[in-house]
């Protein structure tokens, strides 16, 4: 039980560590294409169901958003954003990071619990990976 306690303590200073990072750069949310990021591996959340084990699914993450001091995780096989949805295709080359600030954030993505495709249900491990990518991410912006 406290190995658990710790782990959830952690994960907990993570998130907010991660929070007021991209608070300091401005950032409300950040958005990567993982076919041209070139992270070394695709962030990943495994997801149980807990009504009927035939509808477990990984869903790739695609970036994160901060909602009034929450992290979120966004989902790219599951939300409506698209990452060729924050360029302009005709007068710029494809970006491999987008990022938005707070103000745009809410504006594009609103209320992250009332939308499909957003979670904060990660392991430790999920977390850390994705961790690991925003600030991959943050190199290449």
């Amino acid at each position: 039980m406290e190995n658990t306690n710790n782990t959830d303590a952690l994960l907990d200073k993570a998130k907010r560590d991660l929070v007021a990072d991209m608070e300091s750069r401005g950032i409300g949310a950040i958005l990567w294409n993982n076919a041209t990021a070139g992270f070394p591996y695709i962030p990943e959340v495994f997801h149980r169901s807990h009504k009927d084990k035939d509808e477990n699914q990984v869903t790739h993450i695609m970036g994160m958003y901060n909602f009034e001091g929450t992290l979120y995780l966004i989902e790219e096989d599951r939300t409506k954003i698209k990452f060729d949805d924050f360029w302009n295709h005709d007068t710029e080359a494809p970006p491999t990071v987008v990022t938005l600030s707070e103000d745009v954030a809410v504006k594009e993505f609103g209320d992250p619990k009332l939308t499909k495709g957003f979670t904060t249900l990660a392991t430790l491990e999920e977390w850390t990976a994705v961790a690991d990518c925003y600030f991959q991410a943050l190199n290449q912006d």
